[in-house]
């Protein structure tokens, strides 16, 4: 549907995301491999002794250091690739990705900032909410969906910030 560009990542957040996945991942592979692995080698035959519990306990030990370990690297990694991709990007413009399903921009569409921002469905009263009036007389007579966005009912004056087109003064407070 559209082009979005990619221009920086939050490096601490987009690090943490990646460290939970990585102990996730350890875990499963872990549950996979190393506990099969280790009843196969307690039901072992030969004369082991009681060294089976402690190799037991050690391979379950591993696996908790491992998906810590892990998890840590993949932190520290991740962080230096949100950084890394951050500073190129600033130079070439970032990576472009193609979104479906976004709902359509400009005016009246999707930001409360642009001219024509229909005001129904987001906390104020009236202007073409089912059950009140369009101020214009236009849509929004008690219509059911009048006044959603690209319905064509327009934002009172005073809902866009200072010096942006259709601002008028600001609202009172509440």
């Amino acid at each position: 549907m559209g082009m979005v560009r990619i221009r920086r990542f939050g490096i601490v957040r987009t690090a943490t995301v990646a460290a939970v996945l990585y102990a996730v991942v350890s875990v499963v592979v872990f549950l996979i491999i190393g506990v099969p692995l280790a009843l196969l080698a307690a039901v072992a035959p030969g004369e082991v002794g009681p060294a089976i519990g402690a190799g037991v306990a050690g391979v379950l030990i591993f696996g908790l250091l491992a998906t810590v370990f892990y998890a840590a690297i993949g932190w520290v990694m991740t962080a230096i690739a949100c950084a890394l991709y951050n500073l190129v990007a600033g130079w070439v413009g970032g990576i472009e990705v193609e979104i479906e399903g976004l709902p359509p921009s400009g005016p009246g569409y999707g930001s409360p900032y642009s001219p024509g921002y229909p005001v129904t469905g987001y906390g104020s009263p009236g202007y073409g909410s089912p059950g009140h009036g369009s101020p214009s007389g236009g849509p929004g007579h008690g219509t059911p969906g009048a006044g959603v966005p690209g319905a064509g009912t327009p934002a009172p004056p005073g809902t866009y910030p200072p010096g942006q087109p259709g601002a008028g003064p600001p609202p009172p407070p509440r």
